[in-house]
């Protein structure tokens, strides 16, 4: 059984929806809750949302659910309020409070070493972690989910404002990581103890320190051992979020059934996958997909029938299936959050009522994932 967390970054603003510093001292008690973690972050107008380990997507859904209303709960506090989306729309990141000095080393390491890149990169993002027995292989199954990495970040796009202006992209968020050394697409590795000597050798030669691991949009974590997904930007509607942890668990869990029946498959490189996120960064769910495999270019309805069709058998029951295909075919013909949020521009006009339209997004109830079938 693969078990699968969460960690997700959302933004605190004000009453007219725009980033401010929020106290994390006060009012975490208060507002504790069994499903995770609320942790800070190196820009203060962020706060860290880290689920437990759950057993399946209900449990995940229900979870991160919890924790966004305890986030609002302690930013209410402080007479402030959420934003869920991968960058904030207007915001100037010059203006923005760090927690930096002595009070805070980790931080204060990380702005020495990367100065105006960890400056200027206040992104939000939410990262899947994917947790899986002790033998299963893990970087056999890393170098496959590899490729279906940009249909998750185009399901995820939710950033394609910056500084008041339009991008032309559905993600720009990604324009500002990627500027961090050992980031993007990670390359194949040929087993477990080559990534970890890597890692290792980084760490002796000065590039890491002892509690650093690798960025990337896809990475063994250093300390929890499970493979995280940290490519999506953050996403405000729950189900959205559900349904991109169901695909790439499902497509892992396909994966490693596909290597123990030694239907090992072609591993794709860097190159390759970097081609399709950009056509998810630049066009998100309107994208033209090339199939390496084939050697082909094909639409988003295509190319997402396909890959359904080869995990959707992974589903415990007529019930799930059904319920995800259909949250498939919605998320499909829906587009992406960035789309939503270009026409929601175009109508009002003034980012005052737009800004506040996204924070009322987060106010959204978990949605209820438990059929009547029964499925978990």
């Amino acid at each position: 059984m693969i078990t699968i967390g969460m960690e997700e970054e959302i933004q605190i603003v004000d009453e007219h929806g725009q980033l401010i510093a929020h106290d994390f001292s006060t009012g975490l008690a208060e507002y504790g809750t069994p499903e995770g973690l609320i942790d800070r972050e190196i820009h203060r107008c962020v706060i860290e949302l880290k689920t437990r380990i759950c057993n399946n997507v209900t449990e995940l859904v229900t979870a991160l659910g919890a924790l966004r209303a305890q986030a609002r709960r302690k930013a209410a506090a402080q007479g402030q309020q959420i934003l869920i989306a991968g960058l904030h729309p207007t915001a100037l990141w010059q203006q923005q409070a760090l927690h930096e000095g002595p009070d805070f080393p980790h931080y204060a390491q990380l702005l020495d070493e990367y100065q105006e890149v960890a400056r200027s990169a206040f992104s939000f993002g939410m990262h899947l972690h994917l947790g899986f027995d002790f033998a299963a292989p893990k970087l056999a199954i890393m170098n496959r989910l590899r490729h279906v990495l940009p249909e998750v970040l185009a399901l995820s796009a939710s950033s394609p404002f910056f500084e008041g202006r339009d991008t032309g992209l559905h993600t720009w968020r990604h324009s500002l990581l990627d500027r961090y050394p050992r980031m993007g697409t990670p390359d194949p590795w040929d087993s477990e103890h080559d990534y970890q000597a890597h890692v290792h050798r980084l760490r002796h030669l000065g590039c890491l320190t002892e509690d650093q691991g690798l960025w990337q949009d896809l990475r063994l974590h250093h300390r929890y051992g499970t493979l995280e997904v940290r490519i999506m930007d953050t996403h405000p509607d729950l189900e959205r979020i559900g349904l991109i942890a169901t695909l790439l668990k499902w497509e892992a869990e396909t994966v490693l059934q596909e290597l123990h029946a030694g239907r090992e498959g072609a591993v794709w490189s860097r190159a390759c996958i970097d081609e399709n996120k950009w056509r998810a960064r630049r066009h998100g769910l309107q994208a033209q997909w090339i199939e390496w495999d084939r050697d082909e270019v094909c639409s988003t309805a295509v190319h997402f029938e396909r890959w359904w069709s080869r995990i959707a058998f992974r589903a415990g029951n007529a019930a799930e299936r059904n319920y995800w295909e259909r949250q498939l075919a919605d998320a499909l013909s829906e587009g992406t959050f960035a789309d939503a949020l270009r026409e929601q521009v175009r109508l009002d006009g003034d980012w005052s009522r737009t800004l506040q339209w996204i924070a009322a997004m987060a106010f959204d109830r978990p949605p209820v994932l438990q059929q009547a079938g029964g499925w978990r």
